[in-house]
């Protein structure tokens, strides 16, 4: 049989990534660089190639402000109301590249505190979406977590028990943007049944925004006609991290890479057909170096082409 190389129909960059790169390409300038308040989308080989374009990286505004960067960007991933006021008080012009379904989010959190909903942001409490979510809620009714173990209460509503910590009348759940919507459906089944009884309501918003679900539900495709998987992405990308986890939840060996070099030949004992999928910020070229090395190793090339997105178009979602 002839070794075959196949591509998932979704990966790579989705439209807020690519919006995001548009804007602080454009942005950059080697005479007035601007600092970037981490790292503006995670691929490590993006922000290495944005340093000779004018664009650095800073861990905070003050940092920025000390080695004389007179302009100052959010990531894609967004930020609390606190970095623009930082950055306003240092008389620092600021450029948000925020996602346009991030701010969505962030904006819905607020609206639920203002419901007089406790706000649980499903997802990594380290990542800076939520910590950005959070802090736009501008509550202390608000707390990340991916298990309902790490919630501030201990058992569900109406029952009494000794020592025993209930959660509030009315809970409200979002998700990180890139999150794995079965994992967050099982989290909100487990925490419904601590919130629903005794007259509690809970509220369940899916903000898994629709790029990363078509990727997901693209690898669940993929698992289906491949004997391995390669997740291509910076170790950083929290999305690209769930499309290998996804791909190993179907028995399939799946490997999170961020560049070809990454490949262990053991992987590829034994492989006719191999997957490759990507996360929403690995460059298509990344993607490119991948598929021409799989070649090298007398891998057919895919049948099938990366999609492109048109800036222009506004996507629904």
């Amino acid at each position: 049989m002839t070794k075959q190389i196949i591509l998932a129909e979704e990966m790579g960059y989705c439209w807020g990534v690519r919006r995001a790169l548009d804007i602080i390409t454009k942005a950059g300038n080697v005479e007035q660089p601007v600092a970037t308040i981490g790292d503006v989308i995670h691929n490590p080989q993006i922000v290495e190639r944005l340093k000779s374009q004018g664009v650095a990286t800073a861990e905070s505004v003050a940092e920025a402000a000390e080695h004389g960067y007179q302009r100052v960007a959010i990531t894609a991933h967004g930020a609390g109301p606190a970095r623009a006021e930082d950055a306003k008080s240092r008389g620092l012009e600021l450029i948000d590249t925020t996602c346009p379904l991030v701010t969505k989010v962030q904006r819905l959190g607020q609206k639920l505190v203002r419901q007089g909903y406790y706000l649980v942001v499903y997802g990594d409490s380290y990542h800076p979406e939520v910590r950005g979510i959070i802090a736009w809620s501008d509550t202390t009714r608000a707390v990340a977590a991916k298990k309902v173990v790490d919630l501030p209460w201990n058992c569900a509503r109406g029952l009494g028990e000794e020592g025993g910590i209930e959660p509030p009348r009315k809970v409200a759940v979002v998700s990180q943007t890139t999150k794995n919507v079965d994992e967050f459906l099982h989290f909100v089944g487990e925490l419904a049944q601590m919130v629903a009884r005794d007259g509690g309501e809970i509220r369940i918003c899916n903000t898994i925004c629709e790029p990363t679900s078509l990727r997901q539900n693209a690898l669940k495709k993929l698992a289906r006609e491949s004997d391995a998987i390669l997740a291509i992405g910076g170790k950083k990308s929290s999305n690209t991290a769930r499309l290998a986890e996804v791909g190993r939840s179907y028995g399939i060996p799946s490997y999170h890479i961020e560049r070809a070099e990454e490949i262990a030949s053991d992987w590829l004992d034994g492989i006719e057909n191999i997957g490759v999928t990507a996360g929403a910020s690995t460059p298509d070229d990344v993607i490119a170096d991948v598929v021409r090395y799989l070649q090298t190793l007398g891998y057919a090339a895919p049948d099938t082409e990366m999609l492109d997105y048109d800036l222009e178009v506004v996507p629904n979602f």
